[in-house]
């Protein structure tokens, strides 16, 4: 199967797979917004109950209890130190990907 062809140099992908994709997504999506629902359904009733830890034969939860997280601001470090931020700073590659998003 093409998957992917070139008219006047515009790419054009197959519709057929361009539907299941999107058909894929708007379900990940739901099913992510049912998770999540879940989840916080969950944490709620654990924290009302000061329970830190269930175990089910599929499942194990921990409560995680909110803390503060220190970051580093590199936006701002680089913007007022360029010469430092360029020595310390470290490339990595990345593997290429696609990303898709469902109008």
């Amino acid at each position: 199967m093409n998957l992917i062809r070139v008219e006047n140099e515009i790419a054009i992908l197959n519709e057929d797979v361009s539907k299941k994709i999107a058909d894929f997504e708007k379900k990940l999506k739901e099913i992510k917004e049912q998770e999540d629902i879940i989840k916080q359904e969950i944490l709620g009733e654990m924290e009302a109950k000061g329970i830190i830890k269930i175990e089910t034969d599929d499942l194990l939860i921990s409560y995680i209890a909110s803390s503060d997280r220190e970051t580093f601001d590199s936006k701002t470090f680089k913007a007022e130190h360029q010469d430092q931020y360029d020595e310390y700073v470290k490339m990595t590659p990345v593997k290429s990907s696609i990303r898709i998003k469902v109008k």
